[in-house]
């Protein structure tokens, strides 16, 4: 019997094993998949990120220092720092990387294999699978269901799913034009949320969007804007689809049990991206295990301290975030068009710039900076005085 069975070789699942193996714990993984990290992501990760879990300089495509942002009536707003505030990573090699950690330091992989049945006991947690040659039964001490969004394993361990998602869709293009990241808003090009062009190597770049309805027509809409703009040459992959978590589960903790990353939910409200997220909560579930087995105390009482402690880390974020996210849904396109005027031409970015409040993976900051400008508030009252009031403050 395993001291812990990881379900899902994501950047969460991949991390908690290569801590715990490295204490010495016997750990499973576990993953449908037979490429580690073959997700659908833009691939951009804060600086940091990179600072607290360290990528081969080989893996990163190019550092992004601005971007373009499309208003959707078609004004265009460049934003820029000095300092670079993100990476364009080869997303798949970067999550492989922890893999192998954990495989050097002990973890057993099982690729290939689909986790049919989960559950959990007073005595041990159990998890039935699927591969090649047939069933497998595995037994652990732990479980950490790390399987990603919509698994239907938090809902057989009785924690429901996450409370609110998104849709994404991407394909891989050809855009040798491009050398910075572009964003694109308008009820056209993605209701509610953004689309984004985000360029790799060797001309090549990632072309997506965030929807909650209707993800693949309006994908259809961007590449058919990208190409008749010049900006893309040709679809080189087609268009994917991903669901997005933008509000957590209620509990992630039960008897034996941890749940971390997008299957907990503990992704950015506002942009839906949820590798920072993820390693971090990763950490602290490892940890949180760590003292569990060494004192043998595997008790939901015992493992709440994960909750506690990821809750403490993310949660502001994620809350103001969530407010934010659901402000930014209720605009119509000449608000947005008004408001990303106001921000680009009024000073209020190199304030925020000169303040060093742009924070790539913490948002709760910069949001109740920005909206505590009064020429933002101004603003606000001046597209619908209610907004004002629905600005998340600190």
């Amino acid at each position: 019997m395993d001291d812990v069975i990881v379900v899902g070789a994501g950047p969460a699942g991949n991390n908690v094993a290569y801590r715990l193996a490295s204490l010495g714990y016997a750990v499973s993984v576990v993953d449908s998949r037979t490429q580690i990290g073959d997700k659908l992501c833009t691939g951009i990760v804060g600086r940091e990120c990179i600072q607290r879990f360290p990528i081969d300089s080989s893996l990163i495509y190019h550092d992004a220092r601005s971007a373009s942002v499309v208003a959707p009536g078609g004004e265009i707003a460049k934003f820029g720092m000095d300092d670079v505030q993100a990476h364009v990573i080869d997303r798949v090699a970067y999550v492989s990387s922890f893999a192998e950690m954990a495989r050097r330091a002990g973890a057993t992989y099982h690729l290939g294999c689909r986790v049919t049945e989960v559950s959990t006991s007073s005595e041990h947690a159990s998890v039935r699978l699927t591969h090649d040659a047939g069933m497998l039964s595995l037994k652990a001490r732990a479980l950490v269901l790390a399987s990603g969004f919509g698994s239907e394993l938090t809902g057989q361990v009785g924690l429901g799913k996450a409370g609110d998602f998104a849709t994404g869709v991407q394909a891989e293009v050809l855009a040798p034009s491009i050398d910075q990241i572009h964003v694109y808003f308008g009820r056209d090009v993605a209701p509610g949320f953004f689309a984004w062009l985000v360029p790799t190597s060797e001309g090549k770049a990632l072309a997506g969007l965030l929807s909650r309805h209707h993800a693949n027509v309006f994908m259809e809409r961007l590449l058919l804007k990208l190409q008749t703009e010049g900006h893309v040459t040709a679809v080189t992959k087609p268009p994917a689809r991903w669901g997005v978590p933008i509000r957590p589960l209620d509990s992630t903790t039960g008897e034996r049990l941890l749940v971390v990353g997008d299957a907990a939910g503990q992704a950015k409200p506002t942009t839906g991206g949820g590798i920072y997220y993820a390693l971090r909560a990763s950490e602290i579930a490892a940890d949180t295990l760590h003292q569990g087995l060494s004192r043998n105390d595997l008790s939901e009482s015992k493992l709440m301290d994960y909750e506690k402690e990821w809750k403490a880390l993310l949660s502001r974020e994620m809350d103001v975030g969530y407010s934010a996210r659901r402000l930014f849904e209720s605009l119509k396109d000449s608000q947005v068009d008004f408001l990303l005027h106001t921000v680009a031409t009024n000073g209020i970015y190199k304030k925020l710039v000169g303040a060093q409040s742009l924070a790539f993976d913490w948002h709760s900051g910069i949001i109740n900076k920005i909206m505590g400008q009064p020429i933002l508030t101004k603003a606000l009252n001046a597209v619908n005085p209610l907004l004002a009031t629905l600005v998340p403050h600190s």
